[in-house]
């Protein structure tokens, strides 16, 4: 059904110049139709992320067989990781038309991506979900998707580019990757840092990185790229030093996606009637 959805998606935004557009005025329709179509891919993405650590519930009273409550199969969670990899944490090109973004504003789309991929990858993070995957593993054991293979795969998908020979980030990438640097600098020393496994699993995954980090630089010639590495470096060791007092990381403290539009169940909201009248 998502993949549908994308695929309806790449088809509308060949219509948002055309309906953005009437002779005479000015962008502001053409702004909120583009904000619109890219509202909707959050919510899209946002569904895939609920099965991470997600169940099945049935209502169930006394006397029925069975439980309430099933963890997503293992299978099935893993896949979802790999469709964000592939479409929310790629760079969702559809949504780069310099003939309507230069409409808009005259620069700003990488923040606008960024804001919308760190909304996907905060909630993949959040503690109650964190929290849900180590306890299926404990109940479930081989059965459960174990966190650290979730933040495994997650790492290999965000920084895919560092783990092959010619290694170049573009723009895009580098300003995901630092949210999602961000994001754990936020969980680890921030206001909601983790203090349970969620904090090992973490340190785990920044130390990881910081050496492929390290063997990436060696096979990197693109000049941007190589500081982008050495930068991310330094911010992991920055994150991961209890002498360091971290204060305000850029990105968002990872919790609950509501107010999103994601949990709950409504697709394309009624955004009403903008009126142009004082």
């Amino acid at each position: 059904a998502t993949r549908l959805g994308l695929k309806n998606l790449q088809k509308i935004m060949g219509y948002v110049l055309e309906a953005g557009t009437k002779d005479g005025e000015d962008w502001k329709d053409l702004d909120r139709l583009y904000g619109r179509v890219l509202g909707q891919w959050s919510r899209e993405m946002g569904h895939v992320t609920q099965l991470v650590g997600g169940f099945d519930s049935q209502q169930k009273h006394g006397g029925q067989p069975g439980v309430r409550f099933e963890p997503v199969a293992k299978e099935r969670q893993a896949a979802a990781v790999r469709f964000l990899n592939e479409n929310a944490f790629a760079t969702p090109v559809m949504f780069l038309r310099p003939e309507i973004l230069r409409r808009i504003e005259p620069a700003g789309a990488t923040t606008r991506l960024k804001t919308a991929q760190m909304g996907v990858l905060n909630s993949l993070l959040s503690s109650s979900r964190m929290q849900r995957m180590v306890e299926q593993e404990a109940l479930d054991g081989v059965k459960a998707y174990r966190a650290v293979d979730f933040l495994g795969d997650l790492r290999k998908g965000l920084w895919k580019e560092i783990y092959g020979p010619g290694v170049k980030v573009d723009a895009f990438r580098r300003n995901l990757q630092r949210g999602y640097l961000d994001a754990l600098a936020e969980r680890l020393n921030g206001n909601a840092r983790a203090n349970d496994d969620q904090r090992a699993f973490f340190r785990a995954e920044l130390k990881r990185l910081s050496g492929e980090l390290t063997a990436a630089m060696t096979r990197t010639t693109d000049a941007s790229t190589r500081a982008h590495l050495d930068d991310s470096k330094d911010l992991i060791a920055k994150i991961l030093d209890p002498k360091i007092q971290w204060t305000s990381p850029t990105g968002a403290p990872s919790g609950s996606s509501r107010g999103r539009g994601w949990e709950d169940g409504i697709c394309w909201p009624d955004y009403g009637i903008y009126s142009e009248r004082q």
